[in-house]
């Protein structure tokens, strides 16, 4: 698909952002390295390399980690809204497998306090991960996530990390709670089964479909994903792809899946109904663009998802798989 757009998309995406340090076990032992990172700013930044005009909510520290994540994201054109920054930066310790698999453990804080807001509405408002999960912060991500759906599209990704999430059916509750107020939810296969163990996936789409969610999307790493409605189901397989490591291939469908949508024309409250009514070829189009985010991702080390250029020489007849 090539994007059309009248004009960008605005999104507010709210959440965590921390330092990933990269610890990756080599021939000479091991390697390590700090990077920007948390899924919320993840999928900022792969939105703002989509061309979407996007808004950042989060907490930082006062120290030189959040001096780099603040340079990150100016960087990568992201307007980062945070309130009086103290304290230190939050990280997540990533064990690199040898087939790029990513084990995270965490220290953080999540506390967004007295934040400032961008002025006006978004077509899109993105929460989720850790930022949803973790009190008393999660209590802001609540107001906020309140205050701008009446405007706009709510996406939401639960991003469950077991480390942190220690009660499964505490952590159930609050995702189908969030998946309720979201018109779209992606979540990875993993998610799902740890938080539904006794629950076939086909049975947990349907349950959130039914419960308000106009679009489902689940990760099923290698195997693809899977797109549905309360009408349509689309699994479209994966593709192999040298994989450097997984860190932001989920955030990277995120991304792709809303910078497709807005390109499309079909975010804001009062495209709903339109969302609800996705035909099935419409569905393929933009679960192939979301997918594609992700394949380009995943073959570089660290979160670093494809810009709107690099997509389209991807997509084009004859490019390399």
């Amino acid at each position: 698909m090539t994007p059309t757009p009248t004009r960008a998309t605005r999104a507010l995406v709210i959440g965590e952002s921390l330092i990933d340090v990269l610890v990756t076990e080599g021939p000479d032992g091991e390697s390590v390295r700090e990077m920007p990172g948390g899924s919320p700013m993840n999928t900022a930044i792969g939105l703002a390399r989509q061309g979407v005009d996007v808004a950042f909510v989060t907490e930082l520290g006062a120290d030189q980690r959040a001096d780099t994540i603040e340079q990150r994201l100016v960087a990568e054109g992201v307007d980062v809204y945070t309130a009086p920054r103290a304290g230190r930066t939050s990280t997540a310790e990533a064990r690199i497998a040898a087939n790029g698999a990513a084990d995270y453990s965490f220290d953080l804080s999540w506390n967004l306090g007295e934040v400032p807001l961008p002025r006006g509405d978004a077509d899109v408002v993105h929460f989720g991960s850790l930022g949803a999960a973790l009190q008393p912060g999660s209590d802001t991500v609540d107001a906020l996530v309140e205050r701008y759906a009446a405007a706009a599209t709510v996406t939401f990704d639960p991003n469950i990390r077991a480390r942190v999430d220690r009660d499964p059916d505490a952590a159930r509750q609050r995702v189908d709670r969030h998946a309720a107020r979201s018109d779209i939810v992606k979540a990875s296969d993993e998610d799902i089964a740890w938080l539904n163990p006794d629950e076939p996936l086909d049975a947990v789409i349907d349950r959130w479909l039914a419960g308000g969610t106009a679009i489902v999307v689940v990760t099923q790493a290698e195997a693809g994903i899977v797109i549905a409605t309360a009408d349509h189901r689309v699994r479209l397989s994966g593709r192999p792809v040298p994989v450097a490591d997984t860190i932001g291939g989920g955030d990277a469908v995120t991304a792709g899946l809303i910078a497709a949508l807005g390109t499309l024309g079909l975010l804001g409250a009062e495209h709903r109904d339109e969302l609800r009514a996705l035909d099935e070829a419409t569905l393929r189009r933009v679960g192939a663009w979301a997918q594609r985010t992700a394949e380009i991702t995943v073959t570089r080390a660290g979160a670093e998802p494809p810009t709107s250029l690099e997509m389209l020489e991807r997509s084009a007849p004859g490019a390399p798989e």
